[in-house]
């Protein structure tokens, strides 16, 4: 896989805007604001074309499919850290299972453990185990609520660029 990096200076405005926001929303705003970046990955994935999918377009390192199955494996995982942290205070150990090489299936286990957590955190007190971070590769720190945020913006970047590589392949 290729290494991820993010633009210089980006960094900064992503953490002010998770920490800002993750503290400002309420839940059911946080998960509706989450579910909004999950659609809108869903809509650019939906609309690559199947003969498209494995196909990487000039000048990119990815295929629309591998980035799908990227930003699944990464939201899952975070998914999994937020349920566990929020529900019990702990982080869980073991990953989720390899995301499945079929678009559909994909982006169905990618929703279902995204409303697994929603459903959980809807039922929490907001501040519930906000003292517990852990380290973000590239934010620091963060708590559960801010960790579920990045799950949005994780979901608007790849849109965009899935949506660039359906352009470029059509040419």
């Amino acid at each position: 896989m290729t290494e991820l990096t993010i633009p210089e200076g980006s960094g900064d405005v992503i953490l002010s805007y998770v920490r800002r926001k993750s503290a400002e929303w309420t839940t059911a705003q946080l998960v509706q604001r989450v579910q909004e970046g999950v659609a809108r990955l869903e809509a650019a994935a939906r609309a690559v074309p199947a003969a498209h999918l494995t196909l990487t377009p000039p000048g990119e390192e990815w295929s629309p499919l591998f980035c799908l199955q990227h930003v699944i494996d990464i939201n899952r995982g975070t998914a999994s850290r937020c349920r566990g942290v929020a529900a019990t205070g702990t982080l869980p150990a073991a990953p989720p299972p390899p995301v499945p090489a079929d678009r559909d299936q994909a982006l169905l286990e990618h929703a279902t453990y995204l409303d697994s957590v929603s459903d959980l955190v809807m039922e929490l007190p907001a501040r519930h185990f906000l003292e517990i971070t852990w380290p973000h590769p590239f934010l620091g720190a963060l708590n559960w609520r801010e960790w579920f945020l990045t799950i949005r913006v994780h979901c608007l970047a790849h849109a965009d660029q899935i949506e660039a590589m359906t352009r470029a392949l059509a040419e």
